[in-house]
């Protein structure tokens, strides 16, 4: 229909002005736009695949992406599998979401390859570990921090584990049945599980380094906690639904940065960035004895300081013994260094410059070669130069570091 006319798309739901493709008949009209919509796609946002419908069953529905009202009764996609899952026809076709794949006429691949393979009751064959097998650990387990999963590099924590029954190789029960291959919001390809190895990686998500597992498409990598993390998640800091949006720049209510990548509650203007949601609620350090609990800052009264690097803890979050009545910077408890297993070397630099991930102690605060204090962070780096050895207290100190070591060593 070559004129201006007003109309509501019947394939996307929106508002038209102009030159719609219509039927004489039934009244139906689509914008030109809408004519080439693929039929069944894949998004990033959810598991199965996802066809074009004309109409939606009548009900009340939620677009899976923006979570507002989706129209029944326009064009939408929906998912064959889960009954209530839908998403608006704009949403799905978005860069950020979709793959740009048609998959009309492409056979689905079913068959999920399994992480492992059973041995025995309680016994697998891992694929990370195909030289030994695994064994299933579920009682009698204690807290320790040197005790840690080789995918998550976080402690075993009185979680059940695998253990190799010959070397010292852990995996937390979680981790040892994580999926070879998933699709996440973060990237709109599929991901591959990849095993660690001496090469560290930057997490595309968190911007942490690691040394775990990854899921991984190119040079895309996200660790193995970012990768738990869904669109929509429910954090006990917060009474609502928190969901991921990208490209707004909030500030994370945790820590006051800021980040295009947030899980937000709009309604309560409520928001954490990757790196804060994926904070643990316990952990250990060994300036205290006692384990350390996560504080979210509600219903909290007085000034506090941190016990560590004794500044102000200000108004984010911090880390506080109760038994002790102290408080710490989660920056000064957890540095940001956390995800590399300690005792490792790794290579990184592309230039193979070997680093050795140390474990500090009261009797072990080796003095950084770029900023020059002792920081008492869990973990500092030990870098190994022709004629020197010197040591970084953070990834920032590590890249200065090392531009000014790689042109005097």
């Amino acid at each position: 229909m070559p004129r201006i006319v007003s109309f509501n798309c019947d394939a996307c739901g929106l508002a038209g002005d102009r030159s719609p493709y219509s039927c004489q008949q039934c009244d139906f009209m689509i914008h030109q736009s809408c004519i080439d919509l693929p039929e069944i796609i894949n998004v990033n946002r959810h598991e199965h695949r996802l066809s074009r419908r004309l109409q939606l069953s009548p009900g009340s529905w939620i677009c899976g992406f923006c979570h507002k009202k989706v129209d029944w009764s326009y064009g939408a996609y929906s998912c064959s599998i889960c009954p209530n899952y839908a998403i608006h026809s704009n949403c799905a076709i978005r860069d950020d979401v979709w793959d740009k794949l048609e998959l009309k006429g492409i056979s689905e691949e079913l068959q999920e390859i399994k992480p492992f393979r059973v041995i025995d009751e309680n016994l697998i064959h891992h694929f990370s570990h195909e030289e030994h097998y695994l064994q299933l650990n579920e009682e009698n387990i204690t807290c320790s921090g040197n005790i840690r999963c080789e995918a998550c590099v976080s402690p075993i924590n009185y979680q059940a584990f695998y253990s190799c029954v010959q070397c010292d190789f852990l995996l937390h029960e979680t981790c040892a049945n994580l999926p070879r291959k998933k699709r996440h919001m973060y990237h709109d390809k599929p991901l591959a599980l990849m095993v660690g190895d001496m090469m560290e990686f930057d997490c595309s998500a968190c911007s942490q380094y690691s040394s775990g597992f990854r899921y991984n498409n190119k040079s895309f990598n996200i660790d193995v906690k970012c990768s738990t993390l869904s669109e929509s998640i429910f954090h006990e800091s917060h009474g609502c639904t928190l969901y991921y949006i990208y490209g707004n720049n909030k500030e994370c209510i945790a820590c006051g940065n800021r980040s295009y990548c947030t899980f937000y509650c709009d309604d309560c203007k409520f928001g954490l960035d990757p790196k804060c949601v994926v904070l643990p609620k316990t952990t250990k350090h060994w300036y205290d004895e006692h384990p350390l609990s996560l504080c979210y800052r509600v219903n909290t009264k007085g000034e506090y300081w941190c016990d560590i690097c004794e500044e102000s803890v200000e108004k984010y979050w911090f880390y506080k013994c109760d038994d002790c009545c102290v408080a710490f910077h989660t920056k000064c408890v957890l540095g940001d260094l956390s995800h590399l297993m300690p005792g490792r070397r790794i290579i990184t630099y592309h230039d193979e410059l070997r680093i050795e991930v140390m474990q500090t102690s009261p009797r072990f605060l080796p003095r950084c070669y770029y900023c020059r204090s002792r920081r008492a962070v869990p973990f500092v780096l030990k870098l190994f130069y022709p004629n020197q050895t010197v040591f970084a207290c953070s990834s920032d100190c590590l890249l200065f570091t090392h531009q000014v070591c790689k042109f005097l060593y």
